[in-house]
Protein backbone atom coordinates (compact mmCIF):
# COMPACT_ATOMS: atom_id res chain seq x y z
CA UNK A 1 0.00 0.00 0.00
CA UNK A 2 1.38 3.64 -1.00
CA UNK A 3 0.08 6.76 0.13
CA UNK A 4 1.23 10.08 -1.58
CA UNK A 5 0.90 13.25 0.03
CA UNK A 6 0.99 16.70 -1.81
CA UNK A 7 2.30 20.03 0.21
CA UNK A 8 2.45 23.54 -1.36
CA UNK A 9 5.41 25.56 0.20
CA UNK A 10 3.82 29.22 0.98
CA UNK A 11 4.67 32.50 2.11
CA UNK A 12 4.34 33.58 5.66
CA UNK A 13 0.62 35.64 4.61
CA UNK A 14 1.50 37.87 7.87
CA UNK A 15 4.31 39.50 6.12
CA UNK A 16 2.82 39.67 2.29
CA UNK A 17 2.68 43.39 1.65
CA UNK A 18 0.83 45.36 -0.93
CA UNK A 19 2.76 47.96 -3.29
CA UNK A 20 -0.66 50.45 -3.99
CA UNK A 21 2.18 52.34 -6.26
CA UNK A 22 2.47 49.15 -8.94
CA UNK A 23 -0.37 47.79 -7.99
CA UNK A 24 1.83 44.30 -7.05
CA UNK A 25 1.88 41.86 -4.03
CA UNK A 26 5.25 42.12 -3.40
CA UNK A 27 6.90 38.96 -1.39
CA UNK A 28 10.34 39.79 -2.02
CA UNK A 29 12.09 38.48 2.02
CA UNK A 30 8.92 37.15 3.00
CA UNK A 31 9.65 33.57 4.58
CA UNK A 32 8.42 30.48 2.86
CA UNK A 33 7.84 27.47 4.50
CA UNK A 34 5.69 24.34 4.56
CA UNK A 35 1.58 24.92 4.69
CA UNK A 36 0.63 23.90 8.18
CA UNK A 37 -2.06 21.71 6.89
CA UNK A 38 0.21 19.78 4.57
CA UNK A 39 2.73 18.99 7.17
CA UNK A 40 -0.26 17.57 9.16
CA UNK A 41 -0.75 15.41 6.09
CA UNK A 42 3.44 14.79 5.65
CA UNK A 43 2.49 13.71 9.59
CA UNK A 44 -0.46 11.20 8.94
CA UNK A 45 2.07 9.59 5.81
CA UNK A 46 5.03 8.84 8.20
CA UNK A 47 2.71 7.25 11.20
CA UNK A 48 1.22 5.24 8.43
CA UNK A 49 4.32 3.84 7.70
CA UNK A 50 4.99 3.26 11.18
CA UNK A 51 2.09 1.89 11.91
CA UNK A 52 1.19 -0.51 8.72
CA UNK A 53 4.00 -0.38 6.89
CA UNK A 54 2.83 1.76 4.23
CA UNK A 55 5.40 3.27 1.70
CA UNK A 56 5.15 6.88 1.60
CA UNK A 57 6.33 9.94 -1.06
CA UNK A 58 5.54 13.56 -1.39
CA UNK A 59 5.14 15.85 -3.96
CA UNK A 60 5.04 19.85 -4.37
CA UNK A 61 4.24 22.60 -7.42
CA UNK A 62 6.60 24.73 -7.87
CA UNK A 63 10.39 26.59 -8.68
CA UNK A 64 14.08 24.82 -7.65
CA UNK A 65 13.13 26.55 -3.69
CA UNK A 66 10.42 24.33 -3.00
CA UNK A 67 13.07 21.55 -2.42
CA UNK A 68 13.08 22.81 0.87
CA UNK A 69 9.53 21.54 2.39
CA UNK A 70 10.28 18.26 0.32
CA UNK A 71 13.75 17.88 1.99
CA UNK A 72 11.70 18.61 5.51
CA UNK A 73 9.51 15.87 4.29
CA UNK A 74 12.05 13.53 4.10
CA UNK A 75 13.72 14.19 7.02
CA UNK A 76 9.89 13.82 9.02
CA UNK A 77 10.75 10.21 7.92
CA UNK A 78 9.16 10.22 4.04
CA UNK A 79 10.22 7.65 1.58
CA UNK A 80 10.60 9.37 -1.37
CA UNK A 81 10.02 13.11 -2.31
CA UNK A 82 9.07 14.77 -6.46
CA UNK A 83 9.75 18.46 -7.52
CA UNK A 84 6.92 19.12 -10.08
CA UNK A 85 8.65 22.09 -12.23
CA UNK A 86 8.11 23.45 -15.43
CA UNK A 87 7.90 27.11 -16.99
CA UNK A 88 4.85 25.44 -18.86
CA UNK A 89 2.90 25.54 -15.46
CA UNK A 90 3.65 28.87 -14.88
CA UNK A 91 0.59 31.03 -14.64
CA UNK A 92 -1.62 27.44 -13.18
CA UNK A 93 -4.85 28.51 -11.41
CA UNK A 94 -6.33 25.51 -9.02
CA UNK A 95 -7.82 23.26 -11.91
CA UNK A 96 -4.48 23.58 -13.66
CA UNK A 97 -2.65 22.67 -10.63
CA UNK A 98 -4.98 19.08 -10.05
CA UNK A 99 -5.03 18.93 -13.74
CA UNK A 100 -0.85 18.70 -13.27
CA UNK A 101 -0.60 17.21 -10.11
CA UNK A 102 -3.05 14.19 -10.91
CA UNK A 103 -0.68 13.27 -13.53
CA UNK A 104 1.47 12.32 -11.29
CA UNK A 105 -1.08 9.99 -9.32
CA UNK A 106 -1.99 8.34 -12.85
CA UNK A 107 2.03 7.54 -12.97
CA UNK A 108 2.75 6.50 -8.80
CA UNK A 109 -0.70 4.94 -8.82
CA UNK A 110 -0.99 5.09 -4.96
CA UNK A 111 -3.57 3.88 -3.01
CA UNK A 112 -4.39 6.76 -0.88
CA UNK A 113 -3.43 10.63 -1.94
CA UNK A 114 -3.35 13.15 1.48
CA UNK A 115 -3.55 16.94 1.26
CA UNK A 116 -4.00 19.59 3.62
CA UNK A 117 -7.97 20.99 3.53
CA UNK A 118 -5.98 23.85 2.33
CA UNK A 119 -3.27 26.33 1.75
CA UNK A 120 -3.14 29.40 4.05
CA UNK A 121 -2.04 31.81 1.03
CA UNK A 122 -5.54 31.09 -0.82
CA UNK A 123 -7.78 29.24 0.98
CA UNK A 124 -9.59 27.78 -1.50
CA UNK A 125 -9.95 23.88 -0.67
CA UNK A 126 -10.56 23.28 -4.69
CA UNK A 127 -7.16 21.24 -5.94
CA UNK A 128 -7.84 18.32 -3.32
CA UNK A 129 -11.68 17.66 -4.93
CA UNK A 130 -9.93 18.33 -8.20
CA UNK A 131 -7.27 16.03 -8.14
CA UNK A 132 -9.47 13.27 -6.92
CA UNK A 133 -12.00 13.40 -10.25
CA UNK A 134 -8.94 14.08 -12.53
CA UNK A 135 -7.92 10.82 -11.10
CA UNK A 136 -11.15 8.81 -10.96
CA UNK A 137 -10.37 8.36 -6.83
CA UNK A 138 -13.33 8.59 -4.10
CA UNK A 139 -13.06 11.76 -2.11
CA UNK A 140 -13.90 13.45 1.16
CA UNK A 141 -12.09 16.96 2.90
CA UNK A 142 -11.72 18.09 6.05
CA UNK A 143 -10.36 14.60 7.82
CA UNK A 144 -9.52 14.37 11.70
CA UNK A 145 -9.00 11.15 12.33
CA UNK A 146 -8.08 7.72 9.56
CA UNK A 147 -8.51 4.11 10.12
CA UNK A 148 -8.54 0.97 8.32
CA UNK A 149 -11.40 -0.04 7.53
CA UNK A 150 -13.41 -3.65 8.18
CA UNK A 151 -13.87 -4.17 4.64
CA UNK A 152 -11.14 -4.83 2.27
CA UNK A 153 -9.41 -1.48 0.36
CA UNK A 154 -11.71 0.49 2.64
CA UNK A 155 -10.68 3.36 5.29
CA UNK A 156 -12.88 4.80 8.10
CA UNK A 157 -12.26 8.07 8.32
CA UNK A 158 -14.05 11.04 10.25
CA UNK A 159 -14.73 14.35 8.38
CA UNK A 160 -15.33 17.68 10.19
CA UNK A 161 -17.78 20.35 8.90
CA UNK A 162 -19.65 23.29 10.61
CA UNK A 163 -22.27 21.37 12.66
CA UNK A 164 -19.86 18.87 13.83
CA UNK A 165 -18.23 15.44 12.22
CA UNK A 166 -19.36 12.42 10.84
CA UNK A 167 -17.88 8.69 10.44
CA UNK A 168 -18.04 7.23 6.92
CA UNK A 169 -16.15 4.10 4.69
CA UNK A 170 -15.17 5.29 1.76
CA UNK A 171 -13.61 3.00 -0.46
CA UNK A 172 -9.49 2.61 -2.34
CA UNK A 173 -8.07 4.55 -3.90
CA UNK A 174 -8.93 7.96 -2.41
CA UNK A 175 -8.35 11.57 -2.18
CA UNK A 176 -8.24 12.91 1.15
CA UNK A 177 -7.70 16.10 2.80
CA UNK A 178 -7.28 16.60 6.47
CA UNK A 179 -7.99 19.04 9.37
CA UNK A 180 -5.97 20.83 12.07
CA UNK A 181 -7.53 18.13 14.40
CA UNK A 182 -5.93 14.99 12.70
CA UNK A 183 -2.55 15.00 14.71
CA UNK A 184 0.07 17.04 15.93
CA UNK A 185 3.31 17.40 13.34
CA UNK A 186 6.74 16.06 14.67
CA UNK A 187 9.22 18.74 14.34
CA UNK A 188 12.28 17.79 12.35
CA UNK A 189 15.38 16.63 14.09
CA UNK A 190 18.11 19.13 14.24
CA UNK A 191 20.26 15.96 13.83
CA UNK A 192 18.74 14.90 10.70
CA UNK A 193 20.83 15.13 7.51
CA UNK A 194 19.91 16.72 4.79
CA UNK A 195 18.05 15.03 2.06
CA UNK A 196 17.85 17.51 -0.85
CA UNK A 197 19.85 14.94 -3.15
CA UNK A 198 16.97 12.40 -3.10
CA UNK A 199 14.33 14.79 -4.43
CA UNK A 200 13.37 13.47 -7.83
CA UNK A 201 12.88 16.34 -10.58
CA UNK A 202 9.67 16.04 -12.92
CA UNK A 203 8.86 18.08 -15.79
CA UNK A 204 5.83 18.44 -18.31
CA UNK A 205 7.35 15.31 -20.86
CA UNK A 206 8.01 13.55 -17.35
CA UNK A 207 4.53 13.42 -16.80
CA UNK A 208 2.95 13.16 -20.32
CA UNK A 209 1.31 16.35 -20.05
CA UNK A 210 1.31 19.06 -22.99
CA UNK A 211 -0.72 22.02 -21.44
CA UNK A 212 0.26 24.99 -20.80
CA UNK A 213 -0.57 26.55 -17.24
CA UNK A 214 -1.74 30.35 -17.89
CA UNK A 215 -3.30 29.02 -21.03
CA UNK A 216 -5.26 25.74 -19.72
CA UNK A 217 -6.25 27.93 -16.25
CA UNK A 218 -9.93 29.36 -16.80
CA UNK A 219 -9.60 31.83 -14.20
CA UNK A 220 -8.08 35.31 -14.84
CA UNK A 221 -7.43 37.44 -12.28
CA UNK A 222 -7.70 41.15 -13.44
CA UNK A 223 -6.43 43.20 -10.60
CA UNK A 224 -5.59 42.91 -6.62
CA UNK A 225 -5.65 45.89 -3.72
CA UNK A 226 -5.14 46.22 -0.68
CA UNK A 227 -7.38 45.21 2.40
CA UNK A 228 -5.85 47.39 5.16
CA UNK A 229 -7.41 47.92 8.14
CA UNK A 230 -9.46 51.60 8.30
CA UNK A 231 -10.65 50.76 11.86
CA UNK A 232 -9.82 53.90 14.12
CA UNK A 233 -10.76 52.53 17.90
CA UNK A 234 -13.19 54.33 19.76
CA UNK A 235 -12.83 53.97 23.14
CA UNK A 236 -15.67 54.17 25.49
CA UNK A 237 -15.29 54.02 28.85
CA UNK A 238 -16.43 51.72 31.37
CA UNK A 239 -19.70 53.37 33.71
CA UNK A 240 -22.99 52.91 33.76
CA UNK A 241 -23.66 53.88 30.00
CA UNK A 242 -21.27 51.54 29.03
CA UNK A 243 -23.76 48.22 28.37
CA UNK A 244 -26.57 50.34 26.88
CA UNK A 245 -23.73 51.81 24.17
CA UNK A 246 -22.95 48.45 23.45
CA UNK A 247 -25.85 47.39 22.75
CA UNK A 248 -27.14 49.64 20.88
CA UNK A 249 -23.97 49.09 18.62
CA UNK A 250 -25.08 45.63 18.33
CA UNK A 251 -28.64 46.70 17.22
CA UNK A 252 -27.60 49.12 14.65
CA UNK A 253 -24.66 46.76 13.24
CA UNK A 254 -26.25 43.18 13.28
CA UNK A 255 -28.76 44.04 10.82
CA UNK A 256 -28.51 41.10 8.94
CA UNK A 257 -31.99 40.96 6.81
CA UNK A 258 -33.09 43.48 9.59
CA UNK A 259 -34.62 46.37 6.98
CA UNK A 260 -37.63 43.95 6.39
CA UNK A 261 -37.03 45.14 2.54
CA UNK A 262 -38.77 42.88 -0.29
CA UNK A 263 -37.67 41.48 -3.43
CA UNK A 264 -40.04 41.70 -6.05
CA UNK A 265 -38.48 39.85 -9.15
CA UNK A 266 -39.94 40.62 -12.49
CA UNK A 267 -40.67 37.14 -14.43
CA UNK A 268 -37.52 36.91 -17.64
CA UNK A 269 -37.96 36.57 -21.15
CA UNK A 270 -38.03 32.49 -21.40
CA UNK A 271 -34.58 32.78 -22.91
CA UNK A 272 -33.33 34.50 -20.38
CA UNK A 273 -29.99 33.33 -19.07
CA UNK A 274 -29.87 31.33 -15.72
CA UNK A 275 -28.03 32.55 -12.63
CA UNK A 276 -28.13 29.36 -10.10
CA UNK A 277 -27.39 29.62 -6.68
CA UNK A 278 -26.87 26.52 -4.12
CA UNK A 279 -28.32 26.40 -1.07
CA UNK A 280 -26.49 23.54 1.43
CA UNK A 281 -27.40 22.61 4.46
CA UNK A 282 -27.80 25.83 5.86
CA UNK A 283 -31.21 27.94 6.07
CA UNK A 284 -29.71 31.23 6.69
CA UNK A 285 -26.82 30.94 4.06
CA UNK A 286 -29.02 29.57 1.08
CA UNK A 287 -30.98 33.29 1.81
CA UNK A 288 -28.43 34.96 1.39
CA UNK A 289 -27.06 32.93 -1.64
CA UNK A 290 -30.64 33.52 -2.47
CA UNK A 291 -31.56 36.74 -2.39
CA UNK A 292 -27.94 37.65 -3.79
CA UNK A 293 -28.18 35.79 -7.40
CA UNK A 294 -32.01 37.83 -7.84
CA UNK A 295 -30.74 40.66 -7.08
CA UNK A 296 -28.37 39.85 -9.99
CA UNK A 297 -31.21 38.57 -12.15
CA UNK A 298 -33.43 41.64 -11.43
CA UNK A 299 -30.23 43.85 -12.49
CA UNK A 300 -29.58 42.26 -15.43
CA UNK A 301 -32.40 40.77 -16.94
CA UNK A 302 -31.54 36.80 -15.58
CA UNK A 303 -33.64 34.15 -13.96
CA UNK A 304 -32.73 32.99 -10.60
CA UNK A 305 -32.91 29.68 -9.96
CA UNK A 306 -32.16 27.74 -6.75
CA UNK A 307 -30.92 24.11 -6.42
CA UNK A 308 -30.58 23.07 -2.46
CA UNK A 309 -31.64 20.70 -0.07
CA UNK A 310 -33.10 23.00 2.51
CA UNK A 311 -36.83 22.01 3.58
CA UNK A 312 -38.59 25.09 1.60
CA UNK A 313 -40.30 25.56 4.79
CA UNK A 314 -37.43 26.40 6.66
CA UNK A 315 -36.01 28.90 4.63
CA UNK A 316 -37.25 32.52 2.90
CA UNK A 317 -35.41 31.76 -0.30
CA UNK A 318 -35.54 34.41 -3.13
CA UNK A 319 -35.53 33.60 -6.91
CA UNK A 320 -37.90 32.23 -9.78
CA UNK A 321 -37.65 28.87 -9.24
CA UNK A 322 -36.21 26.52 -6.68
CA UNK A 323 -35.19 22.77 -7.20
CA UNK A 324 -35.75 21.00 -3.95
CA UNK A 325 -33.61 17.82 -3.54
CA UNK A 326 -34.31 15.56 -0.06
CA UNK A 327 -30.95 14.64 0.48
CA UNK A 328 -28.14 14.82 3.24
CA UNK A 329 -25.50 13.30 1.45
CA UNK A 330 -23.55 15.66 -0.01
CA UNK A 331 -22.05 12.93 -2.64
CA UNK A 332 -25.55 12.20 -4.00
CA UNK A 333 -26.51 16.16 -3.86
CA UNK A 334 -23.51 16.88 -5.50
CA UNK A 335 -24.21 14.31 -8.48
CA UNK A 336 -27.99 15.37 -8.51
CA UNK A 337 -26.56 18.96 -9.32
CA UNK A 338 -23.82 17.66 -11.79
CA UNK A 339 -26.66 16.49 -14.18
CA UNK A 340 -28.65 19.82 -13.56
CA UNK A 341 -26.17 22.14 -14.03
CA UNK A 342 -25.74 19.86 -17.90
CA UNK A 343 -29.22 19.68 -18.54
CA UNK A 344 -30.08 23.93 -17.71
CA UNK A 345 -26.75 25.25 -18.59
CA UNK A 346 -26.52 27.86 -16.23
CA UNK A 347 -24.23 31.10 -17.40
CA UNK A 348 -23.23 31.44 -13.42
CA UNK A 349 -23.29 29.13 -10.40
CA UNK A 350 -23.20 30.36 -6.95
CA UNK A 351 -21.93 28.13 -3.76
CA UNK A 352 -22.05 28.98 -0.21
CA UNK A 353 -18.54 28.22 0.99
CA UNK A 354 -18.94 26.01 3.55
CA UNK A 355 -16.80 22.91 4.01
CA UNK A 356 -19.59 21.01 2.31
CA UNK A 357 -20.45 23.73 -0.20
CA UNK A 358 -16.44 23.78 -1.15
CA UNK A 359 -16.22 20.01 -1.49
CA UNK A 360 -19.43 20.48 -4.52
CA UNK A 361 -18.25 22.88 -6.28
CA UNK A 362 -14.69 21.93 -6.17
CA UNK A 363 -15.52 17.90 -7.96
CA UNK A 364 -18.30 19.73 -10.39
CA UNK A 365 -15.91 21.99 -11.50
CA UNK A 366 -13.52 19.70 -12.48
CA UNK A 367 -15.98 17.41 -14.23
CA UNK A 368 -16.88 19.96 -16.49
CA UNK A 369 -13.61 21.47 -16.73
CA UNK A 370 -14.90 25.06 -15.35
CA UNK A 371 -13.31 28.09 -13.66
CA UNK A 372 -13.91 28.54 -10.06
CA UNK A 373 -13.24 31.40 -7.58
CA UNK A 374 -13.57 30.58 -4.05
CA UNK A 375 -14.82 32.48 -0.72
CA UNK A 376 -16.01 35.62 -2.66
CA UNK A 377 -16.57 39.02 -0.67
CA UNK A 378 -18.32 40.56 -3.23
CA UNK A 379 -20.11 39.53 -6.89
CA UNK A 380 -21.12 41.56 -10.03
CA UNK A 381 -22.08 41.40 -13.41
CA UNK A 382 -20.06 43.31 -16.42
CA UNK A 383 -20.28 42.77 -19.86
CA UNK A 384 -21.77 39.27 -19.06
CA UNK A 385 -18.77 38.54 -17.18
CA UNK A 386 -18.94 37.38 -13.42
CA UNK A 387 -16.78 39.70 -11.42
CA UNK A 388 -15.80 37.58 -8.48
CA UNK A 389 -13.78 39.60 -5.35
CA UNK A 390 -11.52 36.86 -3.45
CA UNK A 391 -9.60 37.35 -0.77
CA UNK A 392 -5.60 35.81 -0.50
CA UNK A 393 -2.91 36.35 1.85
CA UNK A 394 -4.88 36.12 5.39
CA UNK A 395 -7.86 38.81 3.76
CA UNK A 396 -5.00 41.02 3.62
CA UNK A 397 -5.68 41.45 -0.24
CA UNK A 398 -8.20 41.14 -2.72
CA UNK A 399 -8.18 39.69 -6.20
CA UNK A 400 -10.73 40.46 -8.76
CA UNK A 401 -11.75 37.48 -10.62
CA UNK A 402 -13.35 36.08 -13.78
CA UNK A 403 -13.83 32.98 -15.37
CA UNK A 404 -13.26 32.18 -19.15
CA UNK A 405 -15.83 28.91 -19.57
CA UNK A 406 -19.41 28.73 -18.84
CA UNK A 407 -20.44 28.29 -16.05
CA UNK A 408 -18.67 30.66 -14.26
CA UNK A 409 -18.35 29.53 -10.64
CA UNK A 410 -17.84 30.75 -7.14
CA UNK A 411 -18.36 30.23 -3.82
CA UNK A 412 -18.99 32.97 -1.56
CA UNK A 413 -18.27 34.14 2.67
CA UNK A 414 -20.88 33.50 4.68
CA UNK A 415 -21.99 36.78 6.10
CA UNK A 416 -21.46 38.73 3.18
CA UNK A 417 -24.54 39.62 1.42
CA UNK A 418 -27.93 40.67 3.42
CA UNK A 419 -30.75 38.30 3.22
CA UNK A 420 -33.98 40.15 1.51
CA UNK A 421 -37.64 39.14 2.24
CA UNK A 422 -39.19 37.36 -1.27
CA UNK A 423 -42.26 39.20 -2.10
CA UNK A 424 -43.68 36.52 -3.26
CA UNK A 425 -41.93 32.64 -2.80
CA UNK A 426 -40.26 30.28 -6.23
CA UNK A 427 -41.82 27.71 -7.36
CA UNK A 428 -40.63 25.12 -6.16
CA UNK A 429 -40.07 21.84 -7.76
CA UNK A 430 -39.16 18.30 -6.14
CA UNK A 431 -36.22 16.50 -7.52
CA UNK A 432 -36.30 12.76 -8.18
CA UNK A 433 -32.84 11.16 -8.36
CA UNK A 434 -31.24 8.22 -8.24
CA UNK A 435 -27.67 8.72 -6.32
CA UNK A 436 -24.93 6.84 -8.75
CA UNK A 437 -22.31 7.36 -5.21
CA UNK A 438 -22.86 6.61 -1.45
CA UNK A 439 -20.25 6.18 0.89
CA UNK A 440 -21.00 4.62 3.80
CA UNK A 441 -22.06 6.54 6.93
CA UNK A 442 -21.86 5.37 10.67
CA UNK A 443 -22.99 7.79 12.76
CA UNK A 444 -22.82 11.95 12.86
CA UNK A 445 -21.28 13.71 16.14
CA UNK A 446 -23.17 17.08 16.55
CA UNK A 447 -21.51 19.93 17.84
CA UNK A 448 -23.31 20.34 21.34
CA UNK A 449 -26.31 22.33 20.53
CA UNK A 450 -25.20 25.77 22.46
CA UNK A 451 -22.28 26.13 20.04
CA UNK A 452 -24.22 27.62 16.71
CA UNK A 453 -22.29 27.66 13.53
CA UNK A 454 -20.18 30.71 13.26
CA UNK A 455 -21.41 31.89 10.00
CA UNK A 456 -24.81 31.35 10.90
CA UNK A 457 -25.25 34.38 13.26
CA UNK A 458 -24.99 38.04 12.17
CA UNK A 459 -23.10 38.64 15.96
CA UNK A 460 -19.97 36.71 17.18
CA UNK A 461 -18.10 36.57 20.60
CA UNK A 462 -14.81 35.34 20.40
CA UNK A 463 -12.73 34.92 24.03
CA UNK A 464 -9.13 34.54 24.09
CA UNK A 465 -6.78 33.62 27.56
CA UNK A 466 -8.68 36.43 29.52
CA UNK A 467 -10.19 33.33 30.03
CA UNK A 468 -8.77 30.94 32.22
CA UNK A 469 -11.05 28.23 33.46
CA UNK A 470 -13.16 25.91 31.55
CA UNK A 471 -16.08 26.95 33.58
CA UNK A 472 -15.84 30.00 32.94
CA UNK A 473 -17.38 29.33 29.11
CA UNK A 474 -20.64 28.99 30.91
CA UNK A 475 -20.52 32.59 31.58
CA UNK A 476 -19.82 33.41 27.63
CA UNK A 477 -22.20 31.52 26.88
CA UNK A 478 -25.04 32.60 28.47
CA UNK A 479 -24.60 36.13 27.03
CA UNK A 480 -24.05 34.72 23.70
CA UNK A 481 -27.60 33.41 24.33
CA UNK A 482 -28.72 36.55 25.44
CA UNK A 483 -27.40 38.53 21.91
CA UNK A 484 -28.57 35.25 19.53
CA UNK A 485 -24.88 35.03 18.69
CA UNK A 486 -22.72 32.66 18.39
CA UNK A 487 -18.95 31.67 20.79
CA UNK A 488 -15.50 31.10 19.59
CA UNK A 489 -12.46 31.35 20.78
CA UNK A 490 -8.96 31.63 19.50
CA UNK A 491 -6.61 28.18 19.08
CA UNK A 492 -5.26 28.42 22.58
CA UNK A 493 -8.78 27.69 24.15
CA UNK A 494 -9.58 24.98 21.86
CA UNK A 495 -6.12 23.25 22.06
CA UNK A 496 -7.13 23.32 25.93
CA UNK A 497 -10.53 22.03 24.80
CA UNK A 498 -12.69 25.03 26.31
CA UNK A 499 -14.61 24.92 22.77
CA UNK A 500 -14.73 22.77 19.79
CA UNK A 501 -12.23 22.92 17.19
CA UNK A 502 -15.53 24.16 14.85
CA UNK A 503 -15.88 27.31 16.97
CA UNK A 504 -12.23 28.29 16.04
CA UNK A 505 -11.59 31.48 14.53
CA UNK A 506 -8.58 32.93 12.85
CA UNK A 507 -5.81 31.93 10.07
CA UNK A 508 -6.08 28.11 10.97
CA UNK A 509 -9.73 28.25 11.79
CA UNK A 510 -12.92 30.37 10.26
CA UNK A 511 -12.78 33.36 8.84
CA UNK A 512 -16.14 34.90 9.87
CA UNK A 513 -18.00 38.07 8.18
CA UNK A 514 -20.82 38.84 11.32
CA UNK A 515 -22.32 42.42 11.47
CA UNK A 516 -20.76 42.61 15.20
CA UNK A 517 -17.80 40.99 16.55
CA UNK A 518 -17.10 41.42 20.20
CA UNK A 519 -13.49 40.36 21.47
CA UNK A 520 -13.28 39.52 24.86
CA UNK A 521 -10.06 38.62 26.76
CA UNK A 522 -8.42 38.58 22.86
CA UNK A 523 -4.99 39.91 22.73
CA UNK A 524 -4.56 40.60 19.06
CA UNK A 525 -2.46 37.87 17.45
CA UNK A 526 -2.21 38.13 13.80
CA UNK A 527 -2.77 34.81 13.46
CA UNK A 528 -6.76 35.82 15.03
CA UNK A 529 -7.21 39.22 13.08
CA UNK A 530 -7.00 37.85 9.80
CA UNK A 531 -9.88 35.89 10.47
CA UNK A 532 -11.98 38.88 11.55
CA UNK A 533 -11.32 41.38 8.60
CA UNK A 534 -14.41 41.27 7.27
CA UNK A 535 -16.54 41.56 10.08
CA UNK A 536 -18.43 44.60 10.03
CA UNK A 537 -17.65 46.23 13.40
CA UNK A 538 -15.66 44.91 15.92
CA UNK A 539 -16.05 45.28 19.93
CA UNK A 540 -12.51 44.78 22.20
CA UNK A 541 -12.61 44.04 25.87
CA UNK A 542 -9.26 44.19 27.41
CA UNK A 543 -7.70 44.93 30.92
CA UNK A 544 -4.46 45.46 29.17
CA UNK A 545 -4.79 49.45 27.32
CA UNK A 546 -2.05 48.35 25.40
CA UNK A 547 -3.47 45.43 23.76
CA UNK A 548 -2.65 45.08 20.27
CA UNK A 549 -6.44 43.95 19.81
CA UNK A 550 -7.40 47.72 19.93
CA UNK A 551 -5.84 48.66 16.78
CA UNK A 552 -8.08 46.25 14.91
CA UNK A 553 -11.50 47.48 16.75
CA UNK A 554 -13.85 50.08 15.68
CA UNK A 555 -14.84 50.43 19.88
CA UNK A 556 -12.64 49.75 22.73
CA UNK A 557 -13.23 48.86 26.25
CA UNK A 558 -10.15 48.55 28.92
CA UNK A 559 -12.56 46.55 31.45
CA UNK A 560 -11.50 42.87 33.17
CA UNK A 561 -13.55 40.28 31.36
CA UNK A 562 -15.38 39.14 33.69
CA UNK A 563 -16.68 42.14 35.04
CA UNK A 564 -17.83 43.13 31.56
CA UNK A 565 -19.40 39.55 30.85
CA UNK A 566 -20.96 39.81 34.41
CA UNK A 567 -22.44 43.47 33.98
CA UNK A 568 -23.62 42.80 30.30
CA UNK A 569 -25.43 39.88 30.67
CA UNK A 570 -27.31 41.85 33.83
CA UNK A 571 -28.61 44.98 31.88
CA UNK A 572 -29.77 42.76 29.23
CA UNK A 573 -31.40 40.08 31.49
CA UNK A 574 -32.86 43.44 32.99
CA UNK A 575 -33.77 44.64 29.32
CA UNK A 576 -35.85 41.40 28.13
CA UNK A 577 -37.65 41.42 31.91
CA UNK A 578 -39.29 45.72 31.14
Amino acid sequence: MKVLVFAKQIPDVNQVKFDPHTNRIVRENVPLSMNSFDRKAVEEAVRMKEKLGWETAVATMGPPQAKEILNDSLRMGIDEAYLITDRNFAGSDTLATAKILSSLVRKLKPDLVLTGKYSLDGETAQVPPEIAVFSGYAFKSSISKIEMGEKERTLRVEHENERGSEVYTIPLPAVLSVSEKINRARAVKPDEPDRTELVKELNSLDLGLAIKGSEYSPTVVTGTSSMESTRNVEMIPLDESTYRKVYEIIKQHRARGGHHEKLSLREPDEKAPIILGVALDEPSLGEEVSTKISQLAEAHSLMAVVFGNIDPSQAKLVGHEYYYYDTHSVEAFTDALTDFIKEKKPRYVVFPSTVKGREAAGTIAARLEAGLTADCVDLEIRDTRLIQYKPAFGGGIIAEIYSRTEPQMTTVRPGMFTSILPEKPPRVFDVEYTPRTMYEKHEEIQVPSQYVPLGSRDVVLGFGRGVKKKEEVNDLLRLANLLNASLGATRPLVDMNFIPRQQQIGLTGVSISPGVYLALGISGQANHVVGIRYARKVISVNSDANAPMFGFSDYGIVADLHEFVEGFTKYLEALNQS
